[in-house]
């Protein structure tokens, strides 16, 4: 497979860095890493997790459509 056989569709894209014992939401990683490093706190990596959201317009929604119905036309 080639970049050229790639499908791009424009999307964007959402990053939430919380703390999962004190549900804290992070504006950055510079405030995670300073809350980690802070010997006042017990925040640890294994408190932090990140959620991605993925927004995908409703154009890109139909192009990946209809190239998931072209190669479901193919494997049949």
């Amino acid at each position: 497979m080639t970049n050229e056989d790639l499908l791009k569709i424009d999307c964007t894209t959402t990053i939430v860095i919380r703390n999962t014992r004190t549900n804290k939401v992070y504006k950055d990683e510079i405030e995670k890493d300073a809350d980690i490093a802070d010997p006042n706190t017990e925040t640890t990596t294994e408190h932090i997790a990140q959620d991605l959201t993925v927004h995908v317009s409703p154009k890109g929604l139909n192009i990946l459509q209809k190239v998931m119905n072209q190669k479901n036309d193919k494997n049949n």
